[in-house]
């Protein structure tokens, strides 16, 4: 009995029972956190777009999954999807069960659907971006909190959709590997996605693309002057990043397993704002850095939210804590915690000749011997 009470206390790290499943959870939610930052930062922090409907998109691709998912296996293996409204975790269930048995298919439809997430928010992307971005900064900014709201009221009003204010539930892809190895499988699958995301963007903004963008940013005038349709240029990078936030959507959605409604409110929006901010507008590794911040701080504060003696939800201890930081940041450090620098354009014609010189080299010395 001694060496259990020994090991157990030696599994628990700082009050926290599972390590493991806490650094699992730190590094799910980053990989969600890091897509969602990134992709406002090539908006905002690139393109000067002050995208405040940024949950719109994000929800659509969560709604994409919830809506498809469930419906689309039950009508290929045969399932009765009458009264699909009350039934759907039992369906939901079934397909889990297909999955566990039938691999390649659960791969399948979640590639799949991630790119179905993607192309809805890219889509929505551009409606959005379509009356909206011929506004300036603050009337654009209006219009998209706006356009926020919209989708998620008629997520919640409309059942068809994902079941209206009961939600829906979303079967796991992944559900054919055995635990503990699922979680790490899907978190090491999401973190991986999410760093290719990070690193697309990365290269976007330091190609001529990028440059553009950065001079749209900084006078809309001079831009077109030199013959750069701004409007376009602007809807773009709209929809590449809302075609971000849709594939984030999705892979909160299979992580999460069920999607509702009033999960995505424009609480949202404003998080994601905060971390590009603290991060540094304009760099996408302090977009990297402020990602990692609030999610670790959110996660310590949920882990430890029983422990805290306050005379309110601890839960909102949290945003109390980052409002301060926010403050403090745009006082003391407005450009961040890692300010935007000169973009150095990747030179490929020297790296060709470099390695064209070695080859030489390595080519003339071989002769010699």
């Amino acid at each position: 009995m001694a060496e259990g009470l020994y090991k157990a206390e030696e599994e628990m790290m700082l009050g926290i029972v599972s390590p493991m499943d806490f650094l699992l959870g730190i590094l799910t939610f980053y990989s969600i956190y890091l897509m969602l930052s990134i992709s406002l930062n090539l908006e905002y922090g690139y393109a000067g777009i002050p995208n405040f409907g940024k949950v719109m998109f994000f929800a659509g691709g969560a709604f994409t999954i919830g809506a498809f998912v469930t419906r689309f296996v039950g009508h290929i293996i045969g399932l009765n999807l009458s009264n699909y409204y009350i039934r759907n975790v039992i369906l939901a269930t079934e397909v889990d069960k297909y999955f566990s048995s039938h691999p390649h298919l659960a791969i399948s439809i979640f590639l799949l659907t991630l790119m179905m997430s993607a192309l809805i928010g890219a889509i929505l992307g551009y409606i959005a971006s379509y009356p909206a971005i011929r506004l300036k900064a603050d009337y654009l900014g209006i219009t998209l909190i706006a356009s926020g709201e919209v989708l998620r009221i008629i997520a919640k009003n409309y059942k068809p959709l994902v079941c209206g204010s009961l939600g829906v539930a979303v079967p796991n892809p992944f559900v054919f590997i055995d635990m503990p190895l699922r979680g790490v499988v899907q978190c090491l699958v999401m973190l991986g996605i999410a760093i290719g995301c990070w690193y697309f963007v990365e290269i976007l903004t330091r190609s001529p693309f990028g440059r553009v963008l950065r001079a749209v940013r900084e006078d809309e005038l001079a831009t077109a002057a030199f013959g750069r349709d701004v409007v376009k240029i602007k809807m773009k990078a709209l929809v590449i990043g809302s075609a971000i936030s849709g594939l984030a959507g999705g892979l909160y959605a299979y992580y999460i397993g069920v999607v509702h409604p009033d999960d995505f409110a424009p609480l949202w929006t404003f998080t994601i704002w905060v971390m590009v901010i603290i991060g540094g507008m304009g760099n996408n590794f302090g977009s990297a850095i402020g990602a990692l911040a609030y999610t670790v701080v959110e996660r310590l504060t949920m882990y430890y939210k029983d422990y805290i003696p306050l005379p309110f939800n601890v839960v909102y201890l949290g945003y109390i804590a980052f409002a301060i930081v926010l403050i403090l940041m745009l006082m003391y450090r407005p450009a961040g915690l890692m300010p935007e620098k000169p973009i150095m354009t990747i030179n490929f014609e020297a790296i060709r000749k470099r390695i064209y010189s070695r080859m030489a080299k390595k080519t003339s010395s071989n002769s010699h011997r």
